[in-house]
């Protein structure tokens, strides 16, 4: 299995390159969710409007969009992207509800599915996602911001 576990491997470390999952802790409620409303302010850089401590985590994966095509009298033919799906063999927390960024696409996780060998160990993780919804602009510069100030410039 050994064999199989280095192969498979080897697409994902060639089409990798950096992403950043924003890993939100359920348990731990960010200072800026209003205790009446328990609504998170938008703009805080703690959270990034989640309502929840958050980690910053880089990680290595492959990207695939999973496209469909529509063709229809009146609107000719189109592709839209439906779900992008990522893969990495970085072992991660992400789970559902938690964000990815790359780059200039912003997705939430749908499911995380681990992928094991036949010697069931996690050979490498598919996460399926579906775009991000709330205000995309808000969050870059959110999440740039904070990169900023920790000293990361890449």
């Amino acid at each position: 299995m050994q064999w199989f576990d280095k192969n498979i491997k080897k697409p994902i470390d060639l089409f990798s390159h950096p992403i950043w999952f924003i890993i939100a802790d359920p348990e731990v409620i960010c200072p800026c969710v209003d205790h009446v409303s328990k609504q998170a302010n938008p703009n805080c850089s703690l959270c990034f409007g989640t309502g929840k401590k958050v980690q910053l985590i880089r990680v290595n994966a492959a990207h695939q969009n999973n496209r469909i095509s529509l063709r229809g009298t009146g609107i000719g033919f189109s592709e839209i992207d439906v779900v992008n799906v990522y893969y990495t063999h970085a072992e991660t927390a992400i789970k559902n509800g938690d964000i990815i960024v790359d780059g200039e696409d912003i997705d939430v996780v749908k499911d995380v599915y681990y992928e094991h060998s036949g010697e069931q160990r996690v050979v490498y993780w598919r996460i399926e996602t579906v775009p991000y919804k709330k205000d995309r602009e808000r969050l870059k510069k959110l999440v740039a911001g904070v990169l900023r100030e920790a000293g990361y410039n890449g």
